[in-house]
């Protein structure tokens, strides 16, 4: 096709009529708003009040050697406001002071590290007993609390109230063939749904995970029920609320729950948990349940959801939600890049 001739003059006004800057607007004079930028239109930020905060799982269940040190270098180069915790950051289970003491410096050197504030949830390695339970409080303070921040309501919960103990999984699961045991507990750590159709098809392996979810016994007291009743009764206006705690209650079948579950009906609300050493996401009521993988912790390599990982929260202004980035460790570098930042070592 043959196009016709345009003089330069016709040609520039072609040009502008195609143009979104009109004519006898000022050249760009800095502003990212100034006219013939090429941008599109979305607003920009001009304050930027959104609040950041990182999630980790779980360091214990036999700990790799400098993963969760090295993810508090990590988290460093995001710069969220605070980072919290679902738990186990100790392998605890003794009953020895001089030993937790050991071992709740080696960890809270390595938080000393972070650059921000660093909240602390109990896990079941952290107080699997009356001892650990009075060290914690002793060191860290309260073992189930909420805060409030930009309108966020926080709770974070203690499923070991009171601590419920070790159970010998060893002796438990003696006679049961390995590759069963290892179908168990990957049901265990998928969605209920994938659970129902895993023990129709296998309902043999169904006894085996009652057995198991009766040593996971989620104990949460009644004054800790309370407690979050009243905490949600004094911010009626939050317009979020965030749940944490280690064991995942929801699957548990545990009543005390249930009840904080149907306190927390009328609100937007995220659940976050930890334990199972590989992540998952499921959706309750309408709302997201999480269950992180590990920061450090003992992960199992044929599950693809183990991973060592955090979880990247941006809350929005006004009503909006979290926005969530799950950042493997091995992918997160700072400014020199690959070749010159130490890879963290990944789940076995």
């Amino acid at each position: 096709m043959r196009w016709p001739y345009l003089g330069a003059g016709a040609l520039g006004l072609a040009i502008l009529a195609l143009s979104p800057v009109s004519a006898g607007e000022p050249l760009p004079n800095g502003s990212p708003h100034a006219a013939g930028i090429p941008r599109t239109q979305k607003p920009l930020a001009e304050k930027d009040d959104r609040l950041r905060f990182v999630i980790i799982g779980d360091r214990t269940g036999e700990a790799r050697p400098g993963v969760f040190e090295r993810a508090m270098e990590q988290i460093n180069w995001l710069q969220p406001n605070f980072v919290i915790s679902v738990g186990d950051l100790i392998e605890g289970y003794t009953e020895d002071t001089t030993v937790i003491k050991s071992e709740w410096d080696e960890v809270e050197n390595a938080i000393d590290a972070l650059q921000m504030p660093f909240f602390h949830v109990v896990g079941n390695h952290d107080m699997g007993n009356d001892i650990l339970r009075q060290v914690w409080k002793a060191r860290l303070g309260r073992d189930y609390y909420h805060f409030v921040k930009d309108g966020v309501l926080f709770i974070a919960l203690n499923t070991e109230d009171p601590p419920s103990g070790r159970v010998d999984r060893a002796k438990l699961f003696a006679d049961v063939p390995r590759g069963d045991l290892a179908r168990l507990f990957a049901a265990m750590q998928s969605d209920e749904a994938a659970q129902t159709k895993f023990f129709t098809e296998k309902p043999e392996l169904k006894k085996l995970v009652d057995a198991v979810k009766a040593s996971e016994k989620v104990s949460i007291s009644k004054a800790q029920v309370d407690y979050v009743r009243k905490a949600l009764a004094d911010n009626t206006h939050a317009r979020w609320t965030m749940i944490f705690m280690h064991r995942p209650a929801w699957r548990a079948a545990s009543p005390e729950f249930a009840e904080i579950e149907r306190m927390l009906a009328n609100r937007p609300y995220t659940v976050i948990a930890g334990h199972y050493h590989a992540y998952a996401y499921e959706q309750r009521h309408g709302r997201d349940y999480i269950v992180m993988g590990t920061t450090g912790g003992k992960a199992d390599a044929a599950n693809p959801n183990a991973m060592d990982h955090v979880m990247l929260v941006t809350m929005g202004t006004g009503k909006s939600g979290p926005e969530m980035a799950n950042i493997k460790l091995d992918g997160l570098y700072d400014r020199k890049g690959p070749s010159a930042t130490p890879a963290a070592t990944k789940a076995p």
